[in-house]
């Protein structure tokens, strides 16, 4: 009797195989991990240094309906949030490779949609800002009334991005 692998190696590839949709061109973040990294912080920062909070996600219009224009609610618009785009997840804790929000400011080509903002313009610092925060658990909500994580911490000994 003589066996045939396609059917086996079929369903390997289909177990192993990433689902959803994969970012391309996504840039290193080279540097020193900036420890403590909270929300205000970033969203700080994406005031600061781009126009995210003040122009395209405001209030009940808010592209992809992702509203940034307020520092205490915005945090729950990301985190553990699926995307309005596709199933991907806006933030996911811990694993900022595999967030959208990351994706959508480092990659040209990110898991759906463009890359933002338009013209791919935001400083390296700042998306390696965002991705240390989101390597950190994504925190800066106010303590009474937490984001629902799924976060396993990390051992803090990470001193370089991956």
């Amino acid at each position: 009797m003589r066996l045939s692998l396609a059917p086996i190696l079929t369903i390997t590839l289909l177990c192993v195989a990433p689902l959803g949709h994969s970012a391309i061109g996504c840039l290193p973040l080279p540097g020193t991990v900036t420890p403590n990294v909270r929300w205000p912080q970033v969203w700080q920062a994406l005031t600061d240094q781009s126009n995210c909070t003040q122009n395209c996600h405001i209030g009940q219009d808010a592209s992809a309906g992702l509203d940034l224009s307020n520092l205490t609610n915005s945090i729950y618009f990301l985190v553990s949030q699926q995307s309005s785009q596709s199933s991907l997840t806006l933030v996911n804790a811990g694993n900022a490779r595999n967030s959208l929000f990351l994706q959508k400011v480092n990659c040209t080509t990110p898991g759906v949609g463009a890359q933002m903002p338009p013209g791919g313009n935001m400083p390296v610092a700042l998306q390696a800002l965002i991705y240390d925060w989101i390597e950190q658990g994504a925190y800066g909500e106010d303590p009474n009334d937490p984001a629902t994580r799924d976060f396993i911490f990390k051992d803090g000994a990470e001193s370089q991005r991956r």
